[in-house]
């Protein structure tokens, strides 16, 4: 398979939205809409940039309700996942914070997201260098500064995704879907069958063999722990963890209702073990 080029642009437009995946001043007009709307509660983990690295929460969170972590924008050719969640959140009731803890990271890499390429605007990975040592995250030579800001918040982030870490990824060299799963279990479980089949109602489930070195098999690449902020969560403590990829070469408005999809079974799952 040919390696992504980290600085290749990729932009495409969006009816749902009516603007072009790299609108970033759309976004956020459009996130602060809704957090508005939800009552979500913003705090501002630091800067990616000249934009702030932010983490909203439902309302009067409660010790008794599961919590979840749902993440998107790691690299900034991979829009439909901001913009699934986004869509996500259009449809959300706030009757739901009743029952579950939700956190959320809609846009982690903003400079890349801008420009349409994966890298952040410094050529950093914001999806590598999360070490675990000692039960404390460290960085390393490959952390970018998203991912700096992010270890300096693994304590709330740990806590925030006790009961599930969801990130959403896409393929941009693909046209079919697959997830990476993390479950406490020799083989993948009904939690990953059922969130691949999210993304398999909207696309081909990619065939057995290697994606980026990784085995995949039956649309799931299973345990894979490597230097990633989802496997990172899943070592601090989170009961189970997904990165989803939606295939790059497919249409982008089927890509976004693909990501709200998976992140809608992603809270129904986690409500269903209650």
């Amino acid at each position: 398979m040919s390696s992504r080029d980290p600085f290749q642009s990729f932009t495409w437009h969006s009816d749902i939205f009516s603007c072009q995946s790299n609108d970033i001043s759309s976004f956020y007009a459009r996130l602060e809409e809704q957090a508005s709307r939800l009552g979500l509660q913003a705090r501002k983990l630091g800067d990616a940039g000249p934009h702030p690295l932010e983490l909203y929460q439902s309302p009067a969170q409660k010790a008794d309700q599961p919590s979840i972590l749902i993440s998107a924008g790691f690299h900034g050719e991979e829009a439909a996942g901001p913009w699934g969640l986004l869509y996500f959140l259009n449809e959300l009731e706030p009757e739901l914070f009743g029952q579950i803890n939700l956190s959320l990271l809609p846009l982690v890499n903003p400079t890349g997201f801008k420009r349409g390429h994966r890298f952040n605007k410094l050529g950093q990975n914001p999806n590598r260098g999360f070490v675990l040592e000692n039960g404390r995250g460290r960085s390393n030579q490959d952390t970018s500064s998203e991912g700096e800001i992010l270890l300096a918040h693994s304590q709330l982030l740990a806590a925030a995704s006790k009961d599930g870490i969801l990130t959403c990824h896409e393929d941009v060299l693909l046209t079919d879907t697959y997830i990476y799963s993390f479950e406490a279990n020799q083989h993948p479980g009904q939690f990953s069958r059922e969130l691949r089949d999210a993304l398999g109602h909207y696309f081909p489930i990619a065939q057995d063999g290697l994606i980026d070195d990784c085995p995949v098999q039956d649309g799931i690449i299973f345990n894979h722990f490597d230097l990633s902020f989802e496997a990172f969560l899943v070592r601090l403590g989170a009961s189970v963890g997904v990165c989803s990829e939606t295939p790059g070469q497919q249409s982008f408005d089927q890509r976004i209702l693909a990501n709200a999809a998976i992140i809608k079974r992603f809270v129904e799952l986690t409500l269903a073990k209650r």
